[in-house]
């Protein structure tokens, strides 16, 4: 860990986006964090932590993948 982010303190969320992501949860959206590899052939979903990491893991896949970028997910 650098010396700039052990400075730097933790963010806070605002009362506002903490009320909006409860509303959300409510209705069964979450925010996602990750990264989702998604097979378009099969169904399949897969989730990174970061894109390297989803790269690596789509370079010794075939077919038709759709990689997405971290957001808002509906929970089924």
């Amino acid at each position: 860990m650098s010396i700039l982010q052990e400075e730097m303190p933790a963010k806070k969320k605002s009362k506002l986006r903490e009320e909006i992501e409860t509303l959300l949860r409510e209705k069964g959206i979450t925010l996602e964090k990750r990264i989702t590899v998604m097979s378009l052939d099969t169904g399949e979903a897969y989730y990174f932590n970061d894109y390297p990491e989803a790269l690596q893991f789509l370079k010794e896949r075939k077919g038709r993948w759709y990689l997405t970028a971290p957001g808002i997910r509906d929970q089924i």
